[in-house]
């Protein structure tokens, strides 16, 4: 039987950990700090959104802690990535999921976790930025890391409403990954995204480009949860407000929409 009280207690020196490990991150220079902050910001977010869901999928208490742990630590290592390399962009430094199941244990900040959590964490951090989730015969590690994906995908939805509705000055310069700003999107990325599949980044030109990288998740999600915060945040209509008004974008909107309250709540009429 799982002592809830232990590990409410682990997760709190969990907590402070993240904290002192995300203060060691402090830079003078006023636009890194801008990227570092972005990543504490959006950790505590994502903390959120994945206890949210496992609550939405009536998940015990013990599981609920043990997703909150691994929202917390499932960017860790972002934040060497950035120090060292000063990019987000795992293809030109290194890949930041690896990274942070590296720094889980040559730190050993999950030894007092039970050894199957710890196995559980470790796993959904390593493999939380994969293009697809790798096959597990562990449900509990597909269950986690399914939890950790979604999570993940609603607050870089978030990031990526703020980034584009705040000024140039404001923008934290490393989430856009340095691609241009051009006035149109690439017809194969398109048609990714209307065959309903995932965009790879290999495809991806520019940031409309990645906007619709980012709209292609909407097929990848896991929990009906999931897809009504995706519904009650609006985050179809805010993302695609950033991209050019044409008819195909409309027609992307509304089949988007209709997915997700298919797959989230009842569906409304497909429009005419």
């Amino acid at each position: 039987m799982i002592d809830l009280d232990q590990a409410e207690e682990r997760l709190a020196i969990l907590r402070d950990w993240f904290s002192s490990f995300t203060a060691g991150f402090s830079l003078d220079n006023e636009e890194d700090q801008r990227n570092i902050h972005l990543k504490i910001k959006h950790t505590h977010e994502v903390c959120i959104n994945i206890t949210r869901i496992a609550q939405g999928e009536t998940c015990e208490r013990s599981k609920v802690l043990t997703a909150e742990a691994v929202g917390l630590l499932h960017d860790i290592g972002r934040f060497p990535q950035y120090a060292r390399f000063r990019t987000f962009d795992d293809r030109i430094s290194i890949n930041h999921g690896e990274l942070g199941a590296e720094i889980i244990s040559s730190t050993g900040i999950l030894s007092a976790f039970p050894p199957g959590e710890q196995a559980i964490i470790s796993h959904a951090v390593r493999f939380h930025n994969a293009f697809s989730s790798p096959k597990s015969d562990d449900p509990e590690k597909t269950f986690f890391l399914n939890l950790i994906r979604d999570a993940d995908k609603l607050d870089i939805w978030r990031v990526f409403i703020e980034y584009f509705s705040s000024s140039s000055a404001e923008r934290p310069s490393a989430a856009a990954l340095g691609l241009p700003q051009l006035n149109g999107y690439s017809d194969a990325v398109l048609s990714c995204v209307l065959r309903r599949q995932v965009v790879p980044i290999s495809k991806v030109k520019s940031l409309n480009d990645y906007k619709l990288l980012q709209l292609s998740w909407i097929y990848d999600l896991h929990f009906k949860t999931s897809y009504s915060l995706l519904i009650e945040r609006a985050i179809i209509d805010k993302m695609t407000s950033h991209l050019p008004p044409t008819k195909e974008i409309q027609q992307l909107s509304d089949s988007l929409k209709h997915f997700a309250h298919t797959m989230g709540a009842e569906p409304p009429s497909m429009p005419k």
